[in-house]
Formats: C-alpha cells, sequence, structure tokens
C-alpha cells in the first residue's frame, strides 16, 4: 500500500479547508508532481482523468503520509472526496481513490489519488493541468 498521496485540487496548500488542514498536519510535503491526463472544472473543485498514453499534464503536490495517521487521514479524505469503504462500492462514486505512478523530482513515486469517476463531457477543460493557476486566473477576469 503507498504511503504518498497525490493532491490536485482543493486538498493543496492554497487551501485552508479542514480536510486541507488535517493532511498537511498528518503528513510531510514531499515536492510537487505531475501525472498523465486532462484536468476538468467540475464546479467548485477539479476532476482529474489518469491517462498515461496522453502527454497532457497535471499539477499537484505529493505528501509522505504518517504511518501511525495514515489509516485514519485516508479514511477523513474517502468521506471528503465521497469514496466509498471498497472499490467495488464505489464504481458509481464521483471519485475513486487509485494508486498512480506520480513524477515527482525526476522519480516515479506511486500514490493515492482520488480520480474524476463521472462522464466529463459537459465539464470545462482546464488546459493548464493545475487548478490553483486556473482559480487565480479566473478571479483576474
Amino acid at each position: 500500500m503507498p504511503t504518498h498521496l497525490f493532491v490536485y485540487g482543493t486538498l493543496r496548500a492554497a487551501f485552508s479547508n479542514a480536510p486541507a488542514i488535517h493532511l498537511r498536519q498528518h503528513s510531510r510535503y514531499m515536492g510537487e508532481g505531475v501525472i498523465n491526463g486532462p484536468l476538468y472544472d467540475v464546479g467548485s473543485y477539479p476532476g482529474a482523468l489518469y491517462l498515461p498514453e496522453v502527454s497532457t499534464l497535471i499539477h499537484g503536490s505529493v505528501y509522505t503520509l504518517f504511518p501511525d495517521s495514515q489509516a485514519n487521514l485516508l479514511q477523513l479524505l474517502d468521506e471528503y472526496e465521497g469514496v466509498q469503504a471498497t472499490p467495488s462500492e464505489s464504481e458509481s462514486d464521483e471519485y475513486v481513490r487509485r494508486i498512480v505512478p506520480v513524477t515527482c523530482a525526476g522519480q516515479l513515486v506511486d500514490c493515492w489519488v482520488y480520480l474524476y469517476n463521472w462522464p466529463v463531457g459537459t465539464l470545462r477543460r482546464i488546459d493548464s493541468g493545475d487548478y490553483v493557476q486556473y482559480l487565480t486566473k479566473q478571479a483576474d477576469l
């Protein structure tokens, strides 16, 4: 089981919601990372698809989870993301938690990632792949 988590949306350091703060209290920031795939604006949060065959990158942060609090932290984050307890129950959920190889500091690191699980046909694509940058540009308009 991975001891790392890749976050690309409202769990990043730019956000001060309770789950994001809890994540920072129970993990160590490892660095910025990227995964292959498109990123979408779902409304008040983003949704990522992991597509290893595409060159589009999603930017985010990698955290090393503290072993003594990893299970409780993942349970809290699963609730925040609306993920069911078991993968077989989560197929209809908006997000699923999966293991994805993340490029961080020039190395591949297996990380837990919350991936968007619903159709994206009507969603706006975030071309930069960076949700924080996207929100900053939206605020400037």
